[in-house]
């Protein structure tokens, strides 16, 4: 039996023990930047009563890629960019109108993109390198952590910022902000938080964007194969789908299905397995765009985990 409770702290200290000299190593750095650009408050009035979609980098983007392209022009629809899906999108003429990031390593996230046009939602303890990177606005936020150090890093930060929930990793941030951000709707694309054949889509890879150097011996296929390989912690059954997950995967996706099942706001989601319909409504993105959202099972399916 999984305990979401023993799950959820042993992510948090990881964090906690891992990155704490990482985090004020940043916050140091990026300072002049927090002071200049500031919190969330700024940019909540452009969430009020929108649909938003928030994208990750799981395999299922790439099956809604042309249909993104079509719906950033829609007014009512605001296309929120998780960091490691941005190069992908860039590439396929998608430029949403928000990224989030709070990777605290350097990638080559932005590099060689115009980000001159969209605005970067900070986790304010983020690599300073891949903050340089970026050419557009910026707001900050902390997370709503407070034990063990924590407190210490948002006061040198500034507690105005806005602090947002996390679970983990960078979408779950981006919900959490999206949902307390007055919205009409919400739609998952790509966040997948599980897996099968690959970790990520096509160019949307951890090897691509450390610039490892790829060969016919080496190849991006064969690292993200065997990524799949090292991190099947857990096993999901979507009815007579299996896939596999990890813990961190495994924690946000819990962490959302408990969240979505305490908001009003309809939660809809294309991603693959994404969370379970115990807490969203399974949708095509063509319905959630164009059509009337619908569930497309036409029965729930709930998850068994092992």
């Amino acid at each position: 039996m999984i305990n979401k409770d023993d799950l959820y702290r042993n992510i948090n200290q990881g964090v906690i023990d891992d990155r704490l000299y990482v985090f004020w190593r940043n916050i140091k750095k990026n300072l002049p930047a927090i002071k200049k650009f500031g919190g969330l408050q700024k940019i909540l009035p452009r969430f009020v009563s929108k649909n938003v979609i928030v994208i990750g980098a799981g395999p299922s983007l790439e099956h809604n890629i042309a249909v993104l392209r079509k719906c950033q022009a829609d007014r009512s629809i605001v296309l929120v960019a998780t960091d490691m899906s941005l190069r992908l999108l860039v590439r396929q003429g998608i430029y949403p109108s928000f990224v989030f990031s709070c990777e605290t390593l350097p990638v080559n996230f932005f590099s060689g993109i115009d980000t001159s046009k969209m605005h970067l939602v900070a986790f304010t303890c983020m690599s300073h390198s891949n903050l340089r990177q970026w050419a557009g606005g910026m707001s900050f936020y902390n997370w709503m952590l407070s034990e063990n150090g924590y407190r210490e890093l948002w006061d040198y930060a500034g507690n105005d910022l806005g602090f947002i929930a996390t679970a983990s990793i960078i979408s779950t941030q981006a919900v959490a902000f999206v949902l307390g951000a007055g919205v009409k709707s919400l739609l998952l694309v790509g966040n997948d938080l599980g897996f099968s054949d690959r970790f990520y889509a096509r160019g949307a890879s951890f090897l691509e964007f450390r610039g490892s150097s790829a060969s016919r011996f080496s190849t991006i296929e064969s690292f993200d194969m065997d990524l799949v390989r090292r991190k099947r912690d857990y096993q999901i059954i979507r009815g007579s789908r299996m896939f596999y997950t990890n813990h961190q995967f495994l924690a946000a996706k819990m962490w959302l299905e408990d969240l979505f099942a305490s908001v009003e706001v309809p939660v809809y989601d294309c991603s693959m397995p994404g969370c379970s319909e115990k807490s969203v409504k399974k949708v095509i993105i063509e319905d959630y765009c164009v059509n009337s959202p619908k569930n497309i099972s036409g029965e729930y399916l709930y998850d068994s985990i092992t």
